[in-house]
């Protein structure tokens, strides 16, 4: 109850808590004081004089599409890079590529040998039964 020691804070953490304030905080508030400041640049410039409008519709129209274009450089930056990763790695993974084609070449030969092995009796019992009827059907038939 109230034994707790109120230490000062560290020196790392009063570091910590001054980067904080420069680093998050203050970048946030300048932003938002600049997009209120070019809010009301906006709003105030027609009613000055002469109406430019169109000049400012055209500079709203730069900062709606700028981040779907600075997005579309990012994945074609993206692509570029996958490309050339492509490119190096199909230089590289052929000859390994043909050992592991050269093995699943063999699995496949022994496991058909192994099905073939185990569905020889069964195709030898239904050669018998259908030479059994054949010769039945030949005697009874007379």
């Amino acid at each position: 109850m109230g034994l707790e020691s109120k230490t000062p804070p560290s020196p790392s953490f009063q570091k910590h808590r001054r980067e904080v304030i420069w680093q998050i905080f203050m970048p946030v508030i300048l932003a938002g004081l600049m997009f209120l400041g070019l809010g009301l640049l906006m709003v105030l410039t027609p009613t000055l004089g002469t109406s430019r409008t169109g000049h400012w519709a055209a500079i709203s129209i730069i900062w709606l599409i700028s981040p779907l274009i600075l997005f579309a450089v990012l994945f074609l930056a993206l692509n570029i890079g996958l490309i050339y990763l492509m490119n190096k790695l199909l230089k590289v993974l052929p000859p390994y590529l043909r050992v592991g084609q050269v093995y699943s070449q063999v699995m496949v030969l022994q496991v058909r040998a192994f099905c073939d092995r185990l569905a020889r009796p069964f195709i030898r019992w239904g050669g018998w039964v259908a030479g059994f009827r054949y010769l039945r059907s030949r005697v009874i038939r007379r």
